[in-house]
């Protein structure tokens, strides 16, 4: 019985060990663009995803939140086992407790590892879009922002309003995905994946809309989730940038370029209206101040309505919770390689501006 014991602490200390080394190995082969590229996001990486989304997508419910419900309360029953172990005194459970704790969770960086991760060192998607290299001057940021603000209203003339004046969705959150997932399949070169991938709406969305999240893609059941609280012009180009990331584009703010060029290219009013409400903001936003005013006074007062819309219903769930998804969400970010963090949202200005260059052959 003396053996037994010592035998099982090494057996559990040699199992966290080869953990560590596959999580540290397969991380050191994700981070290589060439393995990136063609080992893992066109070849395991996307194989799985496939998989995944082929019998997730069968299920209606959205199996994130149901597995983000389950981790929440398994982590208060394992904080109060662990504190009543600790009380009794028995320490062998505790230390059972906590291998098992970190081999779950070396396990999950593991499933990450092959799922996800690899996709943030690949080639970037502006290349795979076919936008143009451009050299971002003043002059040309501004004639930017002119040409979407004048598509934006030139559109905004045509769109149906509800009686609060915001544009009226035409399709169902199904319909919005076939329509996106063929834009991906006709996108040439192999970049991005062409099976369909189906998006689900978050039944608990409070909880996404406090936590400042309107969408989120869960690499492990390959699923697409939206939050069904936002407004109506931006549930085209959400569903966009959500399934960019399950096309295989995992940087922010590259699946934000890809969502604004498939809905700005596209033959589709709703689609385009939303992808130019997006740019024309973010075009804007990059400007000085006069340009700003004077291309913003421009604007029809119904877009400036939505907007005004926007950021009331935005601002009933603004709090702690949001500051805090922030940071977290940040420092992920940065642990992934994106050194700018969320300020790499922002980044998407030059892929604009090369947008409009190969629009208008500027």
């Amino acid at each position: 019985m003396r053996t037994i014991f010592p035998v099982r602490r090494h057996a559990r200390l040699h199992v966290l060990c080869l953990l560590v080394l596959s999580a540290a190995l397969l991380f050191a082969l994700a981070d290589v663009p060439v393995l990136a590229e063609y080992l893992f996001a066109r070849g395991i990486t996307r194989f799985l995803s496939w998989l995944l989304a082929g019998v997730t997508g069968l299920l209606p419910l959205s199996l994130y939140e149901i597995t983000a419900l389950f981790l929440v309360a398994a982590a208060v029953l394992f904080v109060v086992g662990l504190l009543v172990l600790l009380h009794d005194r028995d320490f062998a459970r505790v230390r059972r407790w906590l291998y098992r704790l970190a081999a779950a969770g070396l396990s999950v960086l593991i499933a990450f590892g092959v799922l996800y991760a690899p996709l943030y060192a690949r080639l970037p998607a502006e290349t795979a879009l076919g936008l143009p290299s451009v050299t971002v001057t003043d002059e040309l940021a501004y004639a930017a922002a002119e040409y979407y603000v004048e598509e934006l209203n030139a559109l905004s003339d045509r769109m149906e309003r509800d009686a609060d004046g915001n544009v009226v969705c035409p399709y169902t959150l199904g319909e919005i995905a076939d329509r996106l997932n063929a834009a991906f399949a006709a996108q040439e070169g192999g970049y991005f994946s062409s099976y369909p991938v189906r998006p689900k709406s978050v039944a608990l969305s409070d909880g996404m809309s406090a936590l400042g999240i309107t969408g989120i893609y869960f690499p492990f059941y390959a699923e697409a989730n939206i939050n069904r609280n936002i407004p109506s012009y931006e549930r085209g180009v959400t569903v966009a940038h959500e399934l960019a990331h399950a096309h295989g584009v995992s940087q922010e703010g590259e699946a934000n370029v890809v969502a604004y060029v498939l809905c700005i290219r596209s033959q589709d009013d709703y689609l385009r209206y939303g992808g130019l409400m997006r740019a024309a903001s973010s075009m804007l936003n990059s400007l000085g101040d006069e340009a700003y005013r004077e291309l913003y006074a421009r604007l029809r007062p119904a877009i400036v309505q939505e907007w005004r819309n926007a950021s009331e219903l935005y601002a009933r769930y603004d709090g702690w919770l949001e500051t805090l998804s922030a940071f977290f969400n940040d420092l992920f970010l940065k642990a992934n390689g994106v050194p700018g963090g969320t300020r790499s949202y922002g980044s998407t200005a030059k892929s604009l501006v090369a947008l409009y260059c190969q629009l208008t052959d500027a």
